[in-house]
């Protein structure tokens, strides 16, 4: 049988970690962790690390363990049961939203009593404040009996930026367990997937709103005995899940929609099993798989993580690492250039089992074999780095993979074998910029943009070009031709817009490319077949209005249900703007001379002097009116009045250009 996570004592911290590649090295993060499960990058440098038994969610900081939990929740830590999983909102970057995982205690505190039951494993949204994680929602509630093994608990949001969650059999026998007359679906032995505030989505494999059945509408798949890891391809998009056997069979799968993974009639490959498909419960819409990876011999295999970056060996780069929790190995496999299916070449493992049975941690693994020495290990996760973080929960530690030093030819010092290195001399650069996949905008009154980060892929140089246009256009078949651009060399995936509102009915379109010193990502989709977004590719489109305006500031106020983009030069004034957009504040800001002419914002035919502005240090009874009222009477503003200060005024956008 795998061994239960709290029984993990036989690993010790002290023993150095091996790892087979010599080009290779593995450093230590932190240490005195209490039986670390997982952790979440919440910066370059900072990372969130969940505690299983005492329900502490502690924080990394350059390197230091801070002595202060970041959250303390009351667990149920018997068995299986405890903190166990953590992810980030894919929109971290400006909803800085983190999920946790964990079996919630009835008693208010940290307890293992066997005759406490616990209210449930629990999905909670919370909010990353800088220092701490606040505003716990709840957003899936699962079942936690009869247990206490068997409770999943590896979270974590696919590229369809949908959340992912996975729970094991709790020791149930029902259909979800493939036993056609069992009990009906009960939320064991599956894999969620859910938006992020829990609800089913309607292109899940078995979604059906008039299925009697309504708890499979949230599955992606099932027949699941248990689960310590989940991980996406980075390159294929798809799912991948480790599953811990009884005393026979682990697997590694590559999960499907309306994957059945056979448990409780099938572990291992079906030609090894006495069971077959005929045994199964077939659910409409779903597909059972054997695994592509098994251990005759369980060696619990726990968390997977596909290799990113160079910076841990060009050539490991899209392979497929697994850790597990019985022999303190990583392992590492490789996929095929369709990337669904591992590639095994020894005689050994061309049956795909590794028949272990005369040495469990060692017979038929030398392909496998990629390091040793790291007592259990519960997440494989890549760092903005571009280095494989790993967490020991038996070790109580945080490690970190990458390149030796002066093993390799890295002449810019990036950490990168100039082998691969496609700008050996910029140690910014070390790969070409993908595609990005997809923009996010968050609610606001200014377009909040946000998109993934390629700085621990193609290098911490990368910058980003952001383009926009309008959607009438778009949609008329006009194609990009109204696109600009808003802003180039954004240092980071996320910008606000401060330009003016579209048209009342109109909306805009953005699309955002990376570039580093190894050339420009696309903006289509970097096939051979045409795409409109082609275009941009070959010829990035004109600034957008004040688009290429430097040593100022383009600063957005909401009025009163209207909006006002200025163009300042004024420090202070950007300088205040920017501490009032951080912090919420409200302050009247003061138009000291209106110009006859149109400025960055197009719905207005007046501007403001860019120097002769700042914000008033107490309410000014005389300050009034909305930008419209001034447009519909410019020639009494511009020459009468003079000035302008909107006393409902909210700053909304600052894009600094200083």
């Amino acid at each position: 049988m795998p061994i239960p996570l709290l029984l993990l004592t036989t690993f010790s911290p002290l023993t150095a970690q091996l790892l087979n590649d010599p080009q290779l090295r593995v450093e230590l993060v932190a240490s005195g962790l209490s039986l670390p499960t997982s952790m979440a990058f919440v910066g370059d440098q900072d990372i969130l690390v969940l505690q299983k038994e005492n329900g502490q969610v502690r924080r990394i900081l350059n390197g230091v363990l801070q002595a202060a939990p970041v959250l303390d929740v009351a667990v149920h830590f018997s068995s299986e049961r405890g903190l166990l999983g953590i992810a980030r909102d894919p929109d971290f970057i400006n909803n800085r939203r983190v999920y946790i995982y964990y079996t919630q205690s009835s008693t208010g505190s940290d307890t293992g009593m066997s005759n406490s039951t616990p209210l449930g494993n629990r999905v909670y949204r919370t909010t990353w404040n800088g220092s701490l994680l606040v505003d716990p929602l709840l957003v899936l509630d699962l079942p936690v009996t009869p247990g206490a093994n068997h409770d999943g608990g590896v979270i974590g949001f696919g590229p369809d930026d949908t959340l992912y969650a996975v729970i094991g059999d709790l020791n149930r026998n029902g259909k979800l367990q493939n036993f056609p007359s069992g009990p009906d679906p009960d939320d064991t032995g599956v894999i969620l997937r859910v938006s992020p505030l829990g609800a089913p989505l309607p292109d899940n494999p078995f979604y059906d709103p008039l299925n009697p059945l309504p708890a499979m509408n949230r599955y992606f798949a099932y027949g699941v005995r248990n689960s310590f890891g989940l991980a996406f391809d980075p390159l294929s998009g798809d799912l991948w899940d480790t599953e811990n056997g009884p005393t026979v069979f682990d697997e590694v799968n590559r999960v499907v929609p309306g994957f059945n993974s056979g448990w409780e009639q099938i572990m291992g490959p079906d030609s090894r099993d006495p069971q077959g498909e005929s045994d199964l419960w077939v659910a409409p819409g779903s597909t059972y798989r054997d695994p592509e990876f098994s251990w005759a011999m369980p060696v619990a295999p726990a968390a997977l993580g596909f290799v990113a970056s160079p910076v841990i060996g060009c050539g490991h780069v899209g392979r497929l690492l697994v850790g597990d929790n019985n022999c303190g190995q990583i392992y590492s496999f490789s996929l095929n250039e369709s990337r669904d299916s591992l590639v095994l070449t020894s005689m050994a493992l061309s049956d795909r089992v590794a028949d272990n049975s005369a040495a469990r941690c060692s017979a038929e693994m030398t392909e496998i074999l990629f390091g040793q020495q790291f007592g259990a290990v519960t997440d494989l996760e890549n760092g903005p780095d571009g280095k494989m973080y790993v967490v020991s929960i038996s070790n109580g530690a945080v490690y970190r993979i990458g390149t030796r030093p002066g093993a390799i030819e890295d002449a810019d010092a990036d950490n990168v074998d100039a082998a691969c290195d496609c700008a050996p001399s910029d140690n910014g650069a070390w790969a070409a910029p993908a595609e990005v996949p997809r923009l996010r905008s968050a609610p606001g009154a200014a377009p909040t943009l946000g998109w993934d980060s390629q700085s621990g892929t193609a290098g911490p140089g990368t910058t980003y070009t952001l383009v926009t246009g309008g959607l009438a256009e778009l949609n008329a078949g006009r194609g990009f031709a109204s696109a600009c651009t808003l802003r180039d060399g954004l240092a980071t995936p996320a910008f606000i817009d401060p330009g003016a509102d579209p048209a009342p009915g109109q909306g805009v379109f953005y699309l955002a490319g990376a570039a580093n010193g190894c050339g420009r990502g696309t903006f289509g989709d970097s096939s051979i077949s045409p795409d409109p977004r082609d275009a941009l590719d070959a010829a990035p489109p004109p600034p957008c209005l004040c688009g290429a305006r430097t040593g100022g500031a383009l600063i957005r106020f909401a009025i009163a249900g209207e909006s006002l983009t200025v163009w300042v030069t004024s420090d202070a004034f950007i300088d205040r703007a920017l501490e009032l957009l951080a912090s919420g504040g409200r302050q009247i800001p003061i138009f000291g001379t209106l110009l006859d002419a149109t400025g960055c914002d197009a719905q207005w035919s007046w501007q403001v002097d860019p120097l002769d502005v700042t914000f008033a240090d107490a309410a000014i009874e005389l300050c009034d009116g909305l930008p419209s009222h001034i447009e519909a009477d410019r020639k009494y503003w511009l020459e009468t009045v003079g000035s302008y200060c909107p006393w409902s005024a909210v700053v909304t956008a600052v894009d600094d250009r200083r």
